[in-house]
Parts: structure tokens; C-alpha cells; sequence
């Protein structure tokens, strides 16, 4: 009676384990799993506004993969805090850009969108904005 108790235990532990193991945090960005971009996620997105999009979003990402370059490669904690914020106003202009190709509706579910960058995560487990994949 005991063995199948302890059994039934280490079962049940083994199985909490495995759930935790694979990510078990909820559905967190659930609509970005799959390192979709938000061109995927707005309705009714004319082929202009995606041409459009698709070109602002990769001048911004080659943009801020340069200031991240230029941040990485001082170690002057002024200059890095400089660049940073240098990084917040190109990544809030690049946002407004992208703001003014959308209708309001588009702009509703643009704002909408969960956030994927390094704020307000210092204190968890997650990378550091390597996930650069959609125009937020």
C-alpha cells in the first residue's frame, strides 16, 4: 500500500516537472510565439501598408542593431546610458511611423499588442530584446 503511494507520488512530481519544464509561465505573448511580426496580426492591412511596414521595420532594425553594437562596445556607463536613450527615441519614432500608416482601427489593434522589449524585465529570465521580430 505504501510502494503504490510513493508510487503515485513521484508520479504526480515527475509530471509537475515536466510541465514546468516546458514553459508552464501562461500564454504570455501568446500571439507572438512564433516570432510572427505585427504585419501578421493587423486586420486588414492593405499591400502598400506592408510594403510599407516591411521597409520601416527593417531600417529600424538595422538602426537599433547598430546602436546595440555601439552600446556593447563601451564600457563609459554614461555613454551607455546615452545610447540607450538614444535607443528609446528611435524605437518610440519608429512606432509613431508605423502608427501613421494604420487606420484607427488598425491603430487600436496595433496598440494592442504586447510589448516585446527589455523594459520592466530586468528582474526575469527572458533575453535581452533578442527577439526583434515584430514592429513594436
Amino acid at each position: 500500500m505504501k510502494t503504490t503511494a510513493y508510487l503515485i507520488a513521484a508520479f504526480m512530481m515527475l509530471t509537475s516537472l515536466t510541465v514546468f519544464a516546458q514553459g508552464g509561465r501562461g500564454n504570455r505573448n501568446v500571439s507572438f510565439k512564433d516570432h510572427t511580426t505585427c504585419i501578421n496580426v493587423i486586420p486588414d492591412l492593405t499591400q502598400e501598408q506592408i510594403q510599407q511596414i516591411t521597409s520601416l521595420e527593417s531600417a529600424h532594425k538595422s538602426q537599433m542593431d547598430q546602436l546595440r553594437n555601439e552600446r556593447r562596445s563601451t564600457r563609459d556607463i554614461r555613454s551607455r546610458e546615452d545610447i540607450r536613450e538614444k535607443m528609446i527615441q528611435v524605437r518610440d519614432a519608429h512606432r509613431n511611423q508605423v502608427k501613421q500608416l494604420l487606420t484607427p482601427e488598425q491603430q487600436r489593434v496595433y496598440d494592442a499588442l504586447p510589448y516585446r522589449g527589455y523594459e520592466g524585465r530586468a528582474n526575469s529570465n527572458h533575453s535581452r530584446g533578442n527577439n526583434r521580430n515584430c514592429c513594436r
